[in-house]
């Protein structure tokens, strides 16, 4: 039986997505979701198919466990080996190095339990950059991993240049995988062509918060629309430290800045996506970027920063990316997509690797090359 240790599990759909289609092999499966404070349980159920399979939630963590990391790990499984059989795990798959990797190298340590490792964007914006009292650690965990999975090229390029892992470059990489995220088979089942247009309809999909780099892609465009250009940056989302100013340079901007709102209804979001020729989302910290990957299934070319998110994941031009988060930069990548908008071509994109069920077959394969018998 798989153990899944996914201290997001009831924030996002990503790692739901996974499981259910997992599911669908007919592969028991237990979720373990270590909750905090703001933890919604119950968010993103799965009714599995798979005897045996279910979803487990830990007891809540403690405003101490925040800090004393290792306190945190200990806690957490004590808790997880209460409420199983750990005689019938043969494999756990950590989602994330820290959070979830320090379960994971407990159990293997304790049991012999082998693991998979997922590292993800927040092990390196926020752990490697702000616990280097915890490299040993991650490097403990990484060690003694099986496979070490990388949900973007950017994301692996970045993670193999950090001084903290590069005297053990060669051995981690020699065990390295990267896997993307899938997106919604809605989105793969209704493509749709890039227009053959001259465009000037920019599309912003997400939070509105500062990493997102949306309130300079704003004043970009409002900026533009003054020297002559004849831009609309419409945005999708709500929520955020940067809602309110978002909200502001839109009434005072209605001619370039519209403020569309949440979004929930996929043929809603779809017919929005068609209405759009570009989408634009300078983002650092990304680990991936899902609705990239949407935007291009609906035919539009990109604006994304270098090295983040989906950088390097097709060898060919799918749009422009900044070279860095900053003003110039936004206004010069957003210049050169427009006036070079015919050269994308997006046909050539192979939309079967951002299928879930492609996806839960790649990590079928590497459980069962890793399990214990």
């Amino acid at each position: 039986m798989i153990l899944h240790i996914c201290n997001d599990f009831s924030l996002t759909k990503v790692h739901s997505n996974l499981y259910k289609s997992i599911d669908e092999l007919n592969i028991p499966q237990i979720i373990f979701n270590p909750v905090r404070e703001a933890t919604p349980i119950g968010n993103n159920n799965i009714n599995f198919k798979t005897s045996y399979s279910k979803i487990l939630y830990s007891k809540k963590l403690k405003k101490a466990h925040k800090i004393l990391y290792r306190n945190k790990i200990s806690y957490l499984c004590d808790d997880l080996i209460s409420k199983i059989d750990i005689t019938k795990i043969t494999i756990s798959h950590a989602t994330t190095l820290f959070s979830d990797g320090g379960i994971s190298y407990l159990l293997k340590k304790k049991y012999n339990i082998p693991y998979i490792v997922a590292v993800r964007s927040t092990d390196l914006e926020v752990f490697l950059k702000f616990r280097p009292d915890l490299i040993f650690m991650a490097k403990e965990i990484l060690n003694e991993a099986e496979q070490i999975i990388f949900i973007s090229d950017s994301l692996q390029n970045k993670f193999f240049k950090h001084p903290l892992i590069l005297g053990n470059k060669d051995a981690l990489k020699s065990k390295s995988k990267i896997i993307y995220n899938g997106i919604n088979d809605f989105w793969l089942d209704n493509q749709e062509k890039k227009k053959e247009i001259v465009p000037f309809k920019i599309l912003y999909v997400g939070r509105l918060i500062p990493r997102k780099n949306l309130i300079k892609l704003a004043t970009v465009i409002i900026n533009l629309n003054k020297s002559g250009y004849n831009l609309q940056l419409n945005i999708v989302g709500s929520g955020g430290k940067d809602e309110q100013k978002i909200k502001e340079l839109s009434i005072n901007n209605k001619n370039s800045i519209n403020l569309i709102g949440s979004v929930n209804d996929k043929n809603k979001l779809k017919q929005i996506y068609n209405e759009n020729h570009i989408f634009a989302m300078p983002s650092k910290g990304e680990t991936f970027g899902l609705v990239y990957i949407e935007s291009l299934s609906q035919g539009l070319p990109l604006l994304y920063l270098e090295n983040d998110g989906i950088d390097k994941v097709f060898n060919f031009p799918v749009g422009e990316k900044c070279k860095i988060d900053d003003y110039e930069q936004i206004k010069i990548s957003l210049i050169n997509l427009i006036d070079n908008y015919k050269v994308y071509n997006l046909d050539k994109i192979d939309f079967s690797l951002f299928r879930w069920s492609n996806i839960a077959t790649k990590y079928t394969q590497l459980y069962n090359k890793h399990a214990n018998n």
